[in-house]
């Protein structure tokens, strides 16, 4: 039975411990428009201490897929109606593990652990072709997995979300940032 919950046990313990690849050099105070941008993609979070690669290309989202490419970051998540990517007009759809099984394989199974930290007017940063996009939060909610619906939020500016799931240790529902 204890294996059944390592997630739920071990991910507020790892998140402490490794929430991130963040170094004092990374964290960004302001808006980071000084800073040097790598042409890795990149989710930047200050506030949580998470500086994650942004897996983009996904052809195939399938929770296989899907699960498989979270073992090297989060994902760039398109969907209908929320498949922009960063500066463009619409939705981009971030998505990461708040918690996974602790002895499956990749280094990023509890990076979005502390999203639900997050509140309005806090900045998070998403780096794309060599470019960091700043977004601040305006909303935060927690919905069904099947309410994807919500994430067609508009196309009249640049848009940013980011999803986990939520309570961390389950998947019962997901949290948006937007």
């Amino acid at each position: 039975v204890i294996v059944q919950y390592n997630g739920l046990i071990f991910a507020q313990v790892s998140s402490f411990v490794s929430p991130g690849t963040a170094t004092n050099q990374d964290i960004i105070i302001g808006t980071g428009s000084g800073t040097t941008v790598s042409s890795n993609p990149t989710v930047v979070i200050p506030k949580i201490n998470v500086n994650a690669p942004v897996i983009y290309g996904l052809n195939d989202l399938s929770e296989a897929s899907s699960q498989k490419a979270l073992q090297d970051g989060v994902i760039h998540y398109p969907i209908r109606g929320a498949d922009a990517h960063p500066g463009q007009n619409g939705n981009t759809v971030i998505l990461g593990h708040s918690s996974a099984d602790f002895f499956e394989p990749g280094n990023y199974k509890f990076i979005f652990v502390q999203l639900n930290r997050l509140s309005e007017g806090d900045l998070f940063y998403l780096d794309y072709e060599g470019t960091r996009y700043t977004y601040k939060v305006f909303k935060t909610e927690i919905i069904s997995p099947n309410e994807v619906s919500k994430l067609a939020i508009g196309n009249d500016k640049p848009y940013a979300t980011l999803i986990t799931c939520d309570p961390v240790g389950t998947a019962i529902n997901r949290l948006i940032v937007y």
